[in-house]
């Protein structure tokens, strides 16, 4: 029974830590995609979208990297990616009637797609309610709404504003529409998913102990998987 226990563990584990490389590369790949569709070429990897030819370990990695500052493919393309990712590996997890390998890779993807989204737009909301700009994905769609502000702009003179000047930023309550709507598709999602992993592993998962350990599982991995895109970042780039 502990080897069985053991085994699911380390399998959803594993499963968890490539559902974070695999979608934070293809998250990437849509802002590369997108910009091209858009006209402009810029270099993607597992973290970072900066310069074509330019790694993250260059100083000059996002010198000329534009914000555009209204709705458009680059921005919103690598969220879309993992919206359509959660929902879908949801929708189809929901389907799954044991704790099998299948169903811990549909409820790895589920999971990691919603987290994705979930877990920047949380900063985001939290870094907002201190009084700090945080410029996200969702948030670089509505940026045209704010007074004061030309764009396209270069990404280092946003820097400045949004440092200097985060209240210009967080006053105008059109920057917040894709916001919410990532946090809801990214919420609704994850609980979705969490509600029936409980459900599949309550017979292999007797004690809380042991149930609370999976459903913490993707917090443990994360920062491990952080730690290995980070480093993939400088070495694997896709110049679009």
């Amino acid at each position: 029974m502990i080897y069985k226990k053991l085994k699911l563990l380390v399998t959803w584990a594993v499963f968890l830590f490539l559902s974070v490389l695999i979608f934070e590369f293809f998250h990437e790949c849509g802002h590369g995609l997108g910009s091209r569709l858009e006209g402009y070429h810029v270099s993607t990897g597992f973290n970072r979208v900066g310069d074509v030819g330019k790694r993250p370990s260059d100083p000059d990695f996002r010198l000329n990297k534009m914000i555009q500052g209204r709705f458009n493919l680059s921005d919103i393309f690598g969220p879309l990616i993992n919206w359509i990712f959660a929902i879908i590996f949801t929708v189809i997890f929901f389907k799954q009637r044991t704790a099998n390998r299948v169903a811990l890779l549909l409820g790895s993807g589920a999971a990691i797609n919603a987290l994705m989204r979930l877990f920047p737009i949380i900063m985001f909301f939290i870094s907002a309610l201190l009084g700090q700009f945080v410029l996200e994905d969702e948030v670089a769609l509505g940026l045209s709404t704010i007074r004061g502000l030309k764009f396209p702009m270069l990404y280092t003179n946003l820097k400045i504003f949004a440092t200097t000047q985060p209240s210009l930023f967080l006053s105008e309550p059109k920057i917040y529409f894709w916001p919410v709507i990532s946090l809801i598709i990214s919420v609704a999602c994850f609980i979705l998913t969490y509600h029936r992993l409980k459900q599949l592993i309550r017979y292999q998962m007797i004690s809380w102990i042991s149930q609370w350990l999976f459903m913490i599982m993707p917090l443990l991995v994360w920062p491990i998987t952080f730690i290995v895109t980070d480093k993939l970042d400088n070495f694997i780039r896709v110049n679009w």
